[in-house]
């Protein structure tokens, strides 16, 4: 088994995104853009009654989550604080971008992984104890993410960090290095969470082309089990 074994072996389940009655034409084209490279449908529709500019994220007929579409967009188009956040307090990815998971993306850029790994990383400081597994690539890139990892340690959580070895981290009790310099560990970017009551979750995602990604991310327990199991079996002496 390998990450990008994992990866190929995931088919996405579809989802569809309903844009009720939007008064914003500008909104509805920058949600399609944000989902036209993942496994989920944008539709306008409309109802008699209810308020304007909100949404539906469906799976077939059974509803998963709603939001206002202003919140949305400013959230897929980068405005919300999401990219720079250091805890999540103040900040928070809206239910519809939770629910989106156990489906698959290609040509993710860097600003989209960065939100992609926000939820997961929202998971564990609001759960306050498991482990979180973060590969960065090279260990030089958690320089700008040192502040949020602390505060999510502060939150009694574990943390594992993977990259090429090109920095050297502070020495601290919450922070478990695993400095490797293999062709996966180049090429992976992901983010793992073992709760510590369930919720288990998970997001994995190969570097096809330079800052372009393919992946998934996922709440299945038995998929994040495999990144986890990998993960700790190929490299669980911190190096």
């Amino acid at each position: 088994m390998t990450l990008t074994s994992i990866i190929e072996d995931v088919t996405g389940t579809g989802r569809t995104l309903r844009v009720y009655d939007p008064t914003d034409p500008n909104a509805v084209a920058a949600l399609e853009r944000h989902f036209e490279v993942q496994n989920v449908a944008v539709e306008e529709a409309t109802l008699p009654e209810g308020p304007d500019d909100f949404v539906v994220l469906q799976d077939g007929d059974e509803f998963l989550a709603a939001a206002d579409l202003e919140t949305l967009r400013r959230a897929v188009t980068f405005e919300s604080g999401l990219l720079d956040a250091t805890d999540f307090e103040s900040t928070q990815v809206p239910d519809v971008l939770r629910h989106v998971s156990d489906t698959t993306f290609t040509a993710y850029g860097k600003q989209r992984m960065i939100l992609a790994s926000r939820e997961i990383e929202e998971q564990a400081y609001r759960a306050g104890g498991g482990q979180l597994h973060s590969g960065f690539q090279r260990l030089s890139l958690l320089r700008e993410q040192w502040r949020l990892y602390e505060r999510i340690a502060d939150r009694g959580v574990g943390v594992h960090v993977y990259g090429v070895p090109d920095w050297r981290p502070p020495e601290t009790e919450w922070l478990t290095v695993h400095g490797r310099d293999t062709p996966e560990i180049r090429r992976a970017w992901f983010v793992a969470f073992d709760a510590p009551e369930g919720g288990d979750c998970a997001l994995l995602a190969a570097e096809d082309d330079p800052n372009e990604f393919a992946g998934f991310w996922t709440y299945d327990s038995s998929l994040t089990g495999d990144v986890l199991g990998h993960l700790r079996a190929e490299y669980g002496s911190a190096q």
